[in-house]
């Protein structure tokens, strides 16, 4: 008895330490030998739990693994999705994921053509390129295909065996070697926008878990396709702006010249008209033959501002830069806008050094800028004065700094900020009182940006406006940029 206790003892600790392989051996036919038996059978109970324990933890880890690997795909074509608008490049990687994930060995994308009630082959995975070809030479639409199924019963569609009851289409995937397939339709609100295969070469039903997941990645293939269509639609959107603006300056550029003709010939015809009077008879018309001189200088002064822009616009406008000496080049602007401000009664000073130097500059368009803006210095001033200071900053680089000041109406906040907008007034009482088309300072601008400076304005009702022309005194011109007329927001500018 004692003997056969201590054996009892033994296995129990052997048992309760992890050995439950082994088992306790009493042959004594009476109660030790029956609660040896129950150790026995109590360690096998416990081996078979542990394994088929076991057996759930290493199928749960699996599982995990999977949803990882599953997760991390899912991730990789979102992050394809939104980070290219290539339709080829997003489809590649979906269907790549898709077949791997799903444990098939090809995969391929097929998109309903919008105008053709057809699919056509767009992705692929897995495939050699014969395959590939002889796949993207047959035509699938709606028929007795797979594809066509899936898509009119918007549902997955599957076949476990393509031996069974092939047809044409799959009598060339036969012989490429698989046998098993499963569509997936790509859906977007009802409306079909493709299907998704993959192919197995081993025949069977494919697990829900494969059809669940297809699905998921069918959803990001509508949102890649959304995505390349609407980015398409945008892209011919712009083509067709950019050829309707590309037409639409020709067209002003061309009828500006050809307004401009005519419009010359009328002004030299008045001015010979109203210098030669008694020779032809018209001391009595002399005062309107005036009128219509000056009615057709302003509207030649509109007109080169409509061309000038439409070269913008095209980016056609070239500069001719040149160094010329600035003091002589000021004094002829100054003496053409002495007659501007002598029309409302201004005086016009002027304040510059001596030594100005040279500035390396397009003069023409120089002399263009600043009559601009003494001009609309003058016109908005009455009975005051017009300056213009001119000076040469040096903040790292050297530049020559015009500011023309008047003491006239002056601007509020609002009619600042759309200023150098093309085609605005200030508001509607001044453009009838003051005229003007809108485009004299965004050409101004644009100009003075060309030849590698700005032109800023700082200004208050009732107490004048100062608008400052910097330019480098070595200039670095550049093209025009181009501008879209079409999208400008109209508003005010007093020009």
């Amino acid at each position: 008895m004692v003997g056969s206790i201590q054996a009892l003892r033994a296995g129990a600790a052997r048992i309760g330490s992890g050995g439950l392989a082994s088992r306790i051996s009493i042959k004594t036919g009476d109660e030790l030998e029956a609660l040896a038996n129950q150790f026995n059978q109590m360690a096998g109970q416990l081996q078979m739990s542990y394994a088929d324990l076991e057996k759930k933890v290493e199928l749960r880890t699996r599982e995990l693994a999977q949803s990882v690997e599953e997760l991390r795909a899912l991730g990789e074509v979102s992050q394809a999705v939104n980070s290219t608008l290539d339709l080829e490049t997003v489809l590649n990687t979906i269907v790549a994921k898709a077949t791997q994930l799903s444990g098939t060995e090809a995969g391929a994308i097929y998109v309903h053509g919008d105008t053709k009630n057809e699919f056509a082959l767009c992705a692929t995975y897995g495939m050699s390129e014969a395959f590939v070809a002889e796949l993207a030479r047959q035509e699938v639409g709606f028929g007795q295909s797979t594809v066509a199924q899936a898509a009119m019963q918007y549902a997955p569609v599957q076949v476990a065996d393509l031996e069974a009851k092939p047809t044409a289409l799959q009598e060339i995937i036969l012989r490429a070697g698989y046998r098993a397939l499963l569509v997936m339709p790509l859906l977007s609100r009802d409306k079909l926008m493709g299907a998704l295969v993959v192919w197995r070469k081993a025949p069977g039903e494919f697990p829900q878990h494969s059809v669940d997941l297809l699905q998921t990645f069918a959803a990001q293939s509508v949102l890649a396709i959304q995505n390349a269509r609407l980015f398409q639609e945008i892209e011919e959107k712009g083509r067709q702006l950019e050829l309707t603006s590309q037409h639409k300056s020709q067209f002003v550029a061309s009828m500006s010249h050809e307004l401009r003709t005519p419009l010359n010939a009328i002004i030299g015809l008045t001015e010979m008209m109203v210098s030669n009077a008694p020779r032809f008879g018209t001391e009595k018309a002399a005062e309107p033959l005036r009128r219509v001189h000056g009615a057709g200088t302003h509207l030649l002064g509109l007109i080169n501002q409509v061309l000038d822009l439409s070269k913008i616009e095209a980016g056609k406008l070239e500069l001719s830069p040149e160094t010329v000496n600035l003091a002589p080049l000021l004094e002829d602007i100054i003496g053409t806008a002495r007659q501007l401000a002598e029309q409302n009664k201004n005086r016009l000073v002027v304040e510059s050094p001596d030594n100005l130097g040279s500035l390396t500059v397009d003069p023409m368009r120089l002399r263009q800028i600043l009559l601009n803006l003494l001009s609309n210095a003058c016109k908005f001033t009455k009975q005051g004065a017009v300056r213009l200071r001119v000076k040469r900053v040096v903040d790292g680089r050297n530049w020559i700094e015009i500011a023309v000041a008047d003491t006239g109406i002056g601007m509020t906040p609002e009619q600042q900020a759309k200023l150098f907008e093309e085609f605005t007034q200030a508001d509607s009482s001044t453009a009838r009182q003051y005229g003007g088309t809108g485009l004299g300072l965004a050409i101004t601008r644009k100009l003075a940006r060309m030849m590698g400076g700005d032109v800023t304005v700082a200004s208050e009702p009732g107490k004048g406006s100062v608008f400052t022309v910097r330019l480098p005194a070595h200039a670095a011109t550049r093209p025009a940029d181009p501008i879209c007329l079409s999208h400008r927001p109209r508003g005010g500018s007093v020009v």
